[in-house]
């Protein structure tokens, strides 16, 4: 009898099941996004390497969910939101002109398929939540358990001084710091999630206030001062936006928790001597020095190519007498998003990037009060998330950054799912299930 085709298995007695299509459509390939999400989630704090693997295995199964489709979406799985696809539409043409009309062609095309690689984070999010609807429950746990983990690393290993090798190359310094700088204010959000819950939320409460005490050991250890600007600001106005649930012990075990954690990062030594630096013509100021000569140069390109720009990655390095540091290659960035774009893209460009960003944001917007938990949660994380990206933006191009962007359209695909693609048969209680209810983890 041929192996696995009928009868007893040799070593169980039972049947062998065959891999069938049927099975590998069913169960088999929509459980490997899922699984790739959740890695990715867990492993965004910490380690960049993971991060990159991981999602560059989510973005293989959405491309063979799309292709053993027929490139048909299907009916089970809620559309991604029409604005969101045109404000990508507009985004992905816009930069294509400009790639194409630029100084590089072939750095440009380079340039808008890496763009199209990490936006693809948002729909693959809101896949992954459609094949596992429950992975919701589990997301805030897994970025908790990240900032712990982050914590131990980088206060054993990495630190101002950056001495450890495997710190700095698997963990990546400033893809961590403008990370740390995005997870505090969801830890915040969680923390009134359980708040509500009374005694059985305490463990749930025990394990977020863990979580915060870690992002203030990694933010401060990691010394960013992106990440020790946003990390109190956000997190100040994440508190603020949770208020009404701090009715009971546990909300004020979240206000305690909360307050500590803003006042630590706002005021500790660390954070100080960072900005006293900039202006004592001392150690960072040097780097200081060139961000501002990057500026100068971005608003001279600026002027020369105002509509579309010199083109996506062509923008050239500063002249000798301005690259301090002797900074070896012949293109830069503007360490600015914001110039960057209008740099390489134009005025155009950087409208066509504003859209992009803001389209989640506007429709979100109706869910910053909404009586459902979870989507009061994620749009208010998401907003926290885009907030990050417009101050972090000022000082470093961080759309350039694989590891930030990728937590930010992952978020914010999270937020849209919980917001506009959960359904009442996904068995997550939510907006569409009608009512009011106490989320679960």
């Amino acid at each position: 009898m041929p192996w696995g085709s009928h009868g007893p298995g040799p070593f169980l007695g039972a049947p062998r099941a065959r891999v069938t299509k049927t099975m590998l459509n069913d169960r088999i390939l929509p459980a490997i996004g899922p699984i790739l999400f959740a890695i990715l989630c867990l492993a965004q704090p910490f380690s960049r390497g993971l991060v990159n693997v991981s999602f560059a295995l989510l973005a293989l199964w959405g491309l063979v969910w799309l292709a053993w489709g027929r490139l048909r979406w299907p009916a089970a799985v809620t559309p991604l939101p029409r604005a969101w696809l045109r404000a990508l539409a507009i985004f992905l043409l816009v930069y294509l002109l400009a790639a194409l009309a630029g100084a590089r062609p072939g750095r440009g095309l380079a340039s808008l398929a890496t763009s199209a690689y990490v936006i693809s984070a948002l729909p693959l999010a809101w896949l992954a939540l459609a094949h596992c609807p429950r992975l919701i429950r589990a997301l805030p746990f897994l970025y908790g358990l990240g900032l712990i983990v982050t914590a131990v690393i980088t206060y054993f290993e990495a630190g101002q001084c950056l001495a450890c090798v495997r710190a700095k190359g698997s963990l990546g310094i400033i893809e961590l710091g403008g990370v740390l700088g995005q997870l505090p204010p969801l830890m915040v959000g969680a923390l009134a999630m359980a708040a509500p819950e009374g005694r059985r939320g305490i463990p749930k409460t025990l394990f977020f206030i863990l979580a915060l005490a870690a992002s203030y050991v990694a933010i401060r250890t990691n010394c960013g001062r992106i990440a020790m600007i946003c990390a109190p600001l956000l997190m100040a106005a994440m508190f603020a936006a949770n208020l009404g649930k701090l009715r009971n012990l546990t909300g004020l075990l979240l206000a305690l928790a909360s307050l500590a954690g803003i006042f630590l990062l706002a005021t500790n030594e660390a954070t100080m001597d960072r900005f006293r630096d900039m202006f004592a013509g001392q150690g960072q100021s040097v780097n200081n020095t060139e961000r501002f000569n990057y500026w100068r140069q971005g608003i001279d390109v600026f002027k020369d190519h105002p509509v579309l720009g010199i083109g996506p990655a062509a923008k050239p390095n500063l002249p000798p007498d301005m690259n301090i540091n002797r900074r070896p290659a012949p293109y830069a960035h503007a360490h600015n998003v914001y110039l960057t774009f209008l740099a390489e893209t134009g005025v155009v460009g950087l409208a066509a990037f504003l859209v992009l960003i803001l389209c989640p944001a506007r429709l979100l917007w109706p869910f910053l009060r909404s009586r459902d938990p979870l989507a009061f949660l994620w749009s208010w994380s998401a907003i926290m998330v885009l907030l990050q990206l417009a101050l972090n933006g000022v000082t470093d191009h961080v759309y350039g950054n694989k590891v930030i962007m990728f937590l930010h359209f992952s978020v914010m695909g999270t937020a849209l799912w919980v917001a506009l693609g959960r359904r009442p048969e996904d068995g997550v209680p939510g907006r569409t299930m009608g009512g009011t209810f106490s989320l679960k983890f």
